[in-house]
């Protein structure tokens, strides 16, 4: 089991809290981009006491080619930033798309911070130079700790708690990811296929059915279903 799954088991084990907040980190590279036209989400990371990096896998969304040209070079010159190991259009016209693979630097991360206090990462995304993250904590005191750690070293605002209905939690990030896995078009027919009956027992419609309304081909729609169920079971099970 990783550190990210022992920590994670913990948490559930100790009645965790959730918590979002708003940082404005004075010395990350966020707060240099506050006057693009920039969108950045981090999809996962990687993160372990024992290494001397993290990695960000990162989603960025730039209005102009002058906004990603500034963003790489603040993002390339930042004493937080290790290397860009990966670059990848998603489209072509702007406002663009594009995932990164970002390494980082651990000795300044807010992300590494909350990991040494048994913090899990839900989501993080940045834009107008402001960092809006969710963590997972074992519990209230964690939390305190946390803000009080990274409040040396920047101004943290709009914070909320909660505490986790562990059931509802598994649910959510199982669906997060495994609506991250499908695409539009996936998610569609998958949701066309449980409304119309394909999933219920006895079944309302059938797989001959729902391909003639659709008009294509039963073998190929079954193939396009096992593809679609395979994704969400690989979800549930091994991650």
């Amino acid at each position: 089991m990783s550190n990210a799954e022992i920590m994670l088991l913990n948490s559930i084990l100790n009645s965790p809290s959730l918590v979002s907040l708003d940082y404005y980190h004075y010395s990350d590279w966020t707060v240099k981009v506050s006057e693009l036209n920039l969108e950045y989400r981090v999809l996962n990371s990687f993160v372990d006491s024992s290494s001397p990096f993290i990695v960000e896998y990162a989603l960025v969304k730039v209005g102009s080619r002058l906004d990603f040209k500034n963003f790489l070079k603040i993002l390339s010159n930042h004493k937080n930033v290790l290397s860009i190991d990966y670059i990848k259009p998603i489209n072509s016209t702007y406002p663009r798309l594009i995932t990164m693979i970002v390494r980082g630097d651990y000795t300044d991360s807010t992300r590494f911070r909350a990991h040494i206090l048994g913090g899990s990462e839900i989501e993080y995304n940045t834009s107008g130079g402001v960092e809006h993250w969710v963590f997972l904590f074992p519990n209230s005191k964690a939390i305190d700790m946390f803000i009080g750690i990274i409040s040396g070293n920047g101004e943290v605002s709009r914070v909320r708690e909660s505490v986790v209905d562990i059931e509802d939690m598994i649910v959510a990030i199982a669906r997060s990811k495994a609506k991250m896995l499908l695409s539009s078009d996936e998610e569609r027919l998958l949701r066309m296929a449980r409304d119309k009956g394909l999933f219920d027992t006895p079944r309302r419609i059938t797989i001959r059915q729902l391909a003639k309304e659709l008009g294509v081909n039963e073998s190929t729609l079954s193939r396009n279903l096992n593809k679609i169920i395979k994704k969400i079971l690989n979800v549930m099970i091994d991650d």
